[in-house]
C-alpha cells in the first residue's frame, strides 16, 4: 500500500527544547515534501487549589488570569513564527485553550497527514506532562505521529546523512 503524500503537518509546541527540535524536523520535512505547517500551542489554565482561582478558572473563562496567560502564549507563538519563518514552507499559527492531548487529537483528526511533536516538555512535572501528552496523541491519533527526542538522547543517535 502506498503511503499518503504529506501535504499538511501539525506541529504541537510547548516552546521547550524538545519542541524546538520537533519544529526544525517538521520544517525540513515540509521543505522536502512541499507541505504546509500549522504550528499549534495549547494553553492549559493553571490548576491551582485556591478557591478564588478555581472559581475564576471554572466560572469565568475570560478572567484576568486566563487572558494574561493566553496573551503570553500568543506572544511566544508569534516569536516562534518569526524565528522559524521559511519562504518555502507556509506556516499558520493556532492558539487553543484547553487540554493539550484532547485539543491536539481533535485537530489532528481534521485532515492532517502528520503530527510532529517533542516527547517531553521543559523540566520536572512539565516534562512528565508533555511525555504523557505525546503518549496519548500517539495512541489515539488517526494520522501518523512523529515524536522527536531532545538533547539527552542525541549523543547515542547516529548522524543522519
Amino acid at each position: 500500500m502506498m503511503a499518503q503524500p504529506i501535504r499538511r503537518i501539525l506541529v504541537a509546541t510547548d516552546f521547550s527544547e524538545y519542541s524546538r527540535r520537533a519544529m526544525q524536523y517538521a520544517l525540513s520535512l515540509g521543505e522536502r515534501m512541499g507541505a504546509s505547517i500549522d504550528l499549534l500551542h495549547v494553553w492549559e489554565p493553571p490548576q491551582t487549589m485556591e478557591a478564588e482561582s478555581l472559581m475564576l478558572e471554572t466560572g469565568d473563562p475570560g478572567g484576568p488570569l486566563d487572558s494574561s496567560g493566553l496573551a503570553h502564549a500568543g506572544r511566544l507563538l508569534h516569536a516562534w513564527a518569526e524565528r522559524y519563518h521559511s519562504s518555502s514552507v507556509p506556516l499558520r499559527l493556532q492558539l487553543e485553550r484547553g487540554s493539550a492531548a484532547d485539543t491536539i487529537l481533535r485537530l489532528a483528526n481534521t485532515g492532517y497527514d502528520l503530527v510532529v511533536m517533542g516527547t517531553h516538555g521543559r523540566t520536572g512535572l512539565a516534562r512528565l506532562f508533555m511525555g504523557s501528552v505525546a503518549q496519548k496523541v500517539v495512541a489515539r491519533a488517526t494520522c501518523p505521529v512523529l515524536t522527536v527526542h531532545g538533547m539527552e538522547e542525541e549523543q547515542e543517535a547516529l548522524p543522519m546523512g
